[in-house]
C-alpha cells in the first residue's frame, strides 16, 4: 500500500491553529502531487490569526513515508520545505525566528512537517499535521482535515 497512487493529484482542506494560542484558528487548502508511491509534494495556502492580525502563508514541501502501518491503513510521513509568510512581525518575533529571510512584511523560512494519514477508502484520507516553521513559536501549527485523491483519467481504447 502506498501513500498515494503514482502521478495522481490530491486536494484537501484542513482546520489549522497555532500551538501558542489554539483559539486563533484558520484554514488551509492543499494541492498535492504524488510523483511515486513514496514521495508527495505538498503545496498549501493557509490563512489564520496571530494576535489580532490575519496572516497568509504559502508553503511547499517534499514528504516521504516514515512508516506504513498496513493493517491499520495508517501512514506516518515526514517532510521538509519552504514557506513564504505575509505578516507584520515585531522585533521580538523576528528575534524568535531561527532561520528566516525577511523583507518588509514577507518572510521566507524553512518548514518541517510531521503528518499522519488514515485511509478511509481508495481515494479519501483523514490527515493530521504538525508544522514547525522556523519563523518562530507562533508559527508552529496543528492541522487536521480531509484529503481526496483525484483518480487518474485513463484514455479509453477503441
Amino acid at each position: 500500500m502506498a501513500q498515494h497512487n503514482p502521478k495522481n493529484f490530491v486536494i484537501g482542506g484542513e482546520l489549522t491553529a497555532p500551538f501558542s494560542d489554539i483559539e486563533l484558528g484558520g484554514g488551509t487548502i492543499q494541492l498535492n502531487y504524488a510523483s511515486n508511491c513514496y514521495t508527495t509534494y505538498v503545496n498549501e495556502l493557509s490563512v489564520f490569526n496571530i494576535g489580532e492580525d490575519p496572516f497568509f502563508q504559502g508553503a511547499s514541501s517534499v514528504n516521504l513515508i516514515i512508516n506504513n502501518f498496513k493493517r491499520q491503513n495508517f501512514f506516518l510521513i515526514g517532510g521538509i520545505g519552504l514557506s513564504l509568510t505575509k505578516t507584520a512581525l515585531t522585533k521580538k518575533e523576528l528575534d524568535d525566528a531561527f532561520f528566516s529571510f525577511s523583507e518588509g512584511e514577507f518572510h521566507l523560512s524553512a518548514l518541517f512537517k510531521l503528518r499522519g494519514m488514515l485511509q478511509f477508502n481508495k481515494w479519501t484520507f483523514w490527515t493530521t499535521e504538525i508544522n514547525v516553521n522556523t519563523l518562530g513559536n507562533d508559527f508552529i501549527t496543528f492541522s487536521t482535515g480531509i484529503n481526496y485523491e483525484l483518480p487518474q483519467l485513463k484514455a479509453r481504447s477503441r
